[in-house]
């Protein structure tokens, strides 16, 4: 019997730890979001957020702390708030979709380089600095303790 009870602590045991193990494992952006930040900004027209084939709204979903939504006169964007997201194995605390008035669209990423190997990581990727689309850039500041890296590019000519 205690042999019974050993078997079943043991398998209760194992089953916490997968449990643990799927609530901590962490979403990588970088298949999702390597061909636009890396290569070129205006790949798709619209959001990745929106974007049916990639589904990234649905996965997104469990690892979204906050979600906020702005809107000024300007522009309109919304802003997620992440636990447990990486690119490129970079810790990444938001992600930003913002709609301009002037039709742009941007997406945002906020790294966290909080150690000089994350710095060191970060200045290995490839950011694609020079856009082949007309009015699309990349550009990459620091806003307090994050990193940002913007992209952004026209939107689709609404007059068609």
């Amino acid at each position: 019997m205690n042999n019974n009870l050993s078997i079943f602590g043991l398998g209760v045991i194992g089953s916490l730890t997968v449990a643990t193990a799927t609530a901590n494992t962490a979403l990588d952006l970088t298949p999702m979001l390597q061909d636009r930040f890396e290569k070129n900004c205006a790949v798709r027209d619209g959001y990745d957020l929106h974007d049916k084939n990639q589904e990234i709204q649905s996965i997104l979903k469990k690892y979204i702390i906050k979600e906020e939504f702005e809107e000024q006169q300007a522009y309109a964007t919304t802003v997620f708030t992440l636990k447990n997201t990486t690119y490129r194995g970079l810790v990444v605390k938001k992600i930003e979709f913002a709609w301009g008035r002037s039709h742009t669209l941007s997406e945002i990423l906020y790294f966290d380089l909080f150690t000089p190997s994350a710095k060191q990581q970060f200045h290995k990727i490839g950011w694609n600095k020079k856009q082949i689309v007309a009015d699309a850039g990349l550009v990459i500041t620091k806003q307090g303790k994050l990193t940002t890296v913007q992209c952004y590019w026209p939107e689709k000519n609404t007059a068609e």
